[in-house]
């Protein structure tokens, strides 16, 4: 998969879009940032994107053949996603908030932001947004934001955080992202829910 990397943009979803409208993205891309200066979750709420903190990544879908009309599923298949690429890497019990919040030990350690291109019925470019917090940095807490961030950092050894390669987990995400948008445009709704369950935090209800 063909990787677009940057040093400082506002944000890998708008860069994202830039390249579909210059036609710079045909087959599957992923597009990656050391800082966003104009991170965004959902609602139009601000995702804090210190630089060489965290993990700010997008993942770029063309000619997606699904009849779906609403993002929603695939946003929960990028969520399974994360959680499961985090407890291979790191051994992390990472758990999913409907609808897309990766938390660690309570508090919020990433998010989700799915954008869609739709022609008629069919959604025809897909851009699944991901922000993970890897180091200690300043986070400015949402005024209504009821836990503070987590990060990878104060989860990880030192010898953890030394051997972790934050370049090869952003692959490894937009791989399996990739892999879940295929099981959702193939209708595979009901073994996202199961895995859903499997990973969500206790008493949430599956979203799709």
């Amino acid at each position: 998969m063909r990787l677009f990397s940057f040093d400082t943009i506002d944000s890998t979803n708008e860069q994202a879009k830039r390249l579909l409208a210059e036609g710079l993205i045909i087959h599957p891309a992923y597009i990656t940032a050391r800082e966003q200066i104009a991170g965004r979750g959902t609602r139009g709420r601000s995702w804090s994107s210190p630089k060489d903190a965290g993990i700010y990544l997008s993942v770029v879908q063309t000619d997606y053949d699904s009849s779906l009309p609403t993002t929603t599923a695939y946003t929960v298949a990028a969520g399974i996603a994360c959680v499961e690429v985090l407890a291979e890497i790191t051994g992390l019990d990472v758990r999913l908030k409907p609808i897309n919040d990766l938390y660690l030990n309570e508090g919020k350690l990433g998010g989700i932001l799915t954008e869609a291109t739709v022609q008629g019925p069919r959604i025809s470019a897909l851009i699944t947004g991901v922000g993970i917090n890897v180091r200690r940095a300043e986070r400015p807490l949402e005024s209504e934001a009821a836990f503070a961030p987590a990060c990878l950092e104060n989860a990880l050894s030192a010898e953890q955080m030394g051997w972790l390669n934050t370049a090869d987990l952003a692959e490894e995400l937009a791989e399996r992202i990739v892999r879940k948008n295929a099981a959702v445009a193939r209708g595979e709704i009901q073994s996202l829910r199961v895995q859903w369950q499997q990973y969500c935090i206790p008493g949430s209800e599956s979203p799709i």
